[in-house]
């Protein structure tokens, strides 16, 4: 006898150690998740202000791309006589507010040397039209893409003749735009029109305005993959706040240009970053607080037991020493169900607290709250009330075997009426319930609502995801008076060899697994039929799902005498 007692000792570290574990669990998925989040928003807000650079300098690049087509139109429509005028005409309209970068624009003849027709500086510096000595390879290798292709082209990066003799400090790598000009019928080729511009002075002018000043930028020229070449940056001198960065393309004629764009400035605030710490901190002290009060509790319990199993296996022959066993047994379950009360007090006060203080956070400071940040106290709040969940389905289990029984006439029907509408008004999608007719019986009539509410919010809550539950309750009498009571269901099942485990506390079936419970909730049916004499149990439904019942009994007027089966229960 002393063995088997021993031996039930590890229940209560053990049940407090799978708490523990289950809620560091939980509450390290949702820090985690809180994380992924805070990740997930940091890439976002990195996006949007990579786009927009990309998109300033997209923009840039296709004003000269248009500028240059309009340019060589507008020589290609006139005689070779009129062409400088309206050439002329033309460049002197150009602005360097339109063209960001832009050194000078010439409009070159198809001879042999290539001379310069026209041409004029855009950004105010010497004039670079009766300079021309000849093109760079650079240039010239544009060129001809541009005549052989008779579409624009750009030269590789380089430094424009007219920068080579400023210090090595001021140089900067520079394109050139070449596009070919052809007659107005398109047989005769004409020349080129050419534009410089300096690709440092090009990034700076293109982001110099709007949101850009958030972020750090680097243009690298990658048309050939093994010799990529740095060409220009943006805000340089700015340290990157995050070290997250985005990559993305910028086409440059033939030329393929990379952008390079980091955060200048946080990607999330402050007080933000810290959520994930704040939730997991929070979840483990509260894990830890109902960790230890599953011990006591459970513990407590075993020392009662045992100290009435080993009274009876010593003692027992001794009826006076049998009584008194009995008596501390009662004792210490009667302290033990006040200090689940104390319990309860000091442990549902703060999850209660925490609760309402994140909704009042949604609601008064909602509006000036980002999205995510709601977000985040929106799942505090659940957490919260999950906790509060267990809390209280493990005190109604501890509970239970002390509740007086108040017997009275209950009609089933307006009790299962009111049941389904509660578990309706909560549920995701709407389930079919099919109340049957049901029985006025004599019962508790607070206990047995709380039976009933149980297996009905199991039906509703175990199906497969994605489909809305399927529940039928009915009754049906045997002819000893005793009514029985089922609750069918269409949903996941319980396996045959688990039926007879279901029923103990805190088991739960694999198939139970990604479902909320604590595995108390079926413990606690059985103790309140036990309480009234009756009986719990489980089927499998044909066609799918379990049926479910318990057994109550009928005595319309038994209570009365002291001879209906909760009185002999109870006295029990």
């Amino acid at each position: 006898m002393r063995d088997l007692v021993r031996g039930r000792t590890w229940r209560g570290p053990a049940l407090a150690s799978t708490v523990l574990a289950l809620g560091l669990a939980a509450t390290g998925a949702g820090a985690l998740a809180l994380h992924s989040a805070e990740n997930d928003h940091a890439a976002a807000t990195l996006r949007v202000r990579a786009g927009a650079t990309q998109a300033a300098v997209t923009a840039a690049v296709a004003r000269y791309t248009a500028t240059a087509q309009d340019l060589a139109m507008v020589a290609g429509n006139t005689s070779t006589a009129a062409a400088r005028a309206d050439v002329d005409a033309s460049l002197a309209r150009l602005s360097r507010g339109a063209l960001p970068g832009a050194h000078d624009v010439r409009l070159i003849a198809p001879d042999a040397g290539r001379s310069a027709v026209t041409g004029r500086t855009v950004d105010g510096g010497a004039p670079g039209g009766g300079r021309w000595a000849g093109p760079p390879p650079e240039v010239a290798a544009a060129m001809d893409v541009a005549h052989d292709s008779g579409q624009i082209a750009v030269s590789a990066p380089h430094v424009l003749p007219h920068d080579r003799a400023l210090a090595e400090a001021r140089q900067q790598l520079s394109f050139v735009i070449a596009a070919p000009v052809h007659s107005a019928d398109g047989g005769t080729f004409r020349g080129w029109v050419l534009f410089s511009l300096r690709s440092g002075d090009f990034l700076a002018e293109a982001l110099s305005s709007g949101t850009h000043a958030t972020v750090t930028a680097a243009l690298a020229d990658v048309s050939d993959p093994a010799r990529p070449v740095d060409v220009a940056s943006w805000n340089a001198d700015t340290a990157p706040a995050d070290p997250e960065t985005a990559t993305l393309p910028v086409a440059l004629g033939q030329r393929q240009l990379m952008l390079t764009v980091r955060p200048g400035t946080p990607l999330i605030g402050e007080a933000q970053r810290h959520l994930d710490t704040v939730l997991l901190t929070g979840g483990a002290l509260l894990t830890l607080a109902l960790s230890v009060l599953i011990l006591v509790l459970v513990m407590a319990q075993e020392r009662a037991v045992t100290a009435a199993r080993l009274a009876l296996a010593d003692r027992r022959a001794d009826a006076d020493a049998l009584r008194l066993a009995q008596i501390a047994l009662r004792e210490r379950e009667a302290e033990l169900a006040g200090f689940s009360a104390l319990a309860a007090d000091k442990l549902q006060t703060p999850l209660t607290n925490v609760a309402s203080y994140a909704d009042l956070l949604i609601e008064e400071a909602g509006p000036q709250l980002e999205p995510a940040s709601l977000g985040f106290l929106d799942h505090i709040g659940r957490s919260t009330q999950r906790m509060l969940h267990v809390v209280d389905e493990l005190l109604a289990y501890t509970m239970a075997s002390e509740a007086p029984l108040r017997l009275e006439p209950v009609d089933l029907s307006q009790v299962a009426a009111e049941v389904v509408a509660a578990h309706v008004a909560v549920s995701a999608t709407l389930p079919s319930v099919d109340i049957g007719p049901l029985p006025v019986v004599t019962a508790d009539a607070a206990l047995l609502r709380q039976l009933l509410d149980h297996l009905v919010g199991n039906a509703v809550t175990y199906v497969r995801h994605g489909t809305a539950a399927r529940v039928t309750i009915s009754a049906r009498q045997d002819a000893n008076g005793w009514w029985r009571i089922e609750v069918a269901d269409r949903g996941i099942g319980i396996p045959a060899e688990h039926h007879h485990r279901v029923f103990a506390p805190f088991y739960r079936t694999p198939a139970a697994e990604g479902y909320p419970g604590t595995g108390l909730g079926l413990a606690t049916c059985r103790r309140i039929a036990g309480l009234h004499g009756g009986q719990v149990g489980v089927e499998s439904n044909p066609g799918g799902g379990s049926v479910f019942w318990f057994t109550v009994f009928d005595g319309a007027s038994d209570h009365q005498s002291g001879e209906h089966p909760a009185f002999l229960a109870h006295r029990a």
